[in-house]
């Protein structure tokens, strides 16, 4: 004899939601260290060594981060952001 399975929509959607804001938290309040290392790199990668940089604003919200540095008296901005909506890996681009 075979019990007919129930599927509940709205906890499950439920369930989505509660995610979703959860890995938003994440990406905002989480460590930015080694995001800030990466868009260091991004930004010193344009002229090598010496990379005297210096950071500026920053930007965080749950789908990317900009930073704003100072190089060579020129402002810089790169962005990190993940490589899906709200997770996966960072990766930096000048913009």
């Amino acid at each position: 004899m075979s019990v007919p399975v129930r599927i509940n929509v709205p906890r499950i959607i439920s369930m989505v939601i509660i995610a979703a804001v959860i890995a938003g938290i994440v990406n905002v309040y989480a460590d930015a260290g080694p995001i800030e290392r990466m868009a260091r790199a991004r930004v010193c990668e344009r002229h090598g060594p010496p990379c005297k940089e210096r950071l500026g604003r920053v930007l965080r919200t749950p789908f990317f981060h900009d930073m704003d540095f100072k190089d060579g008296g020129r402002e810089v901005t790169v962005r990190c952001s993940r490589s899906f909506v709200l997770v996966g890996a960072y990766s930096c681009a000048v913009r």
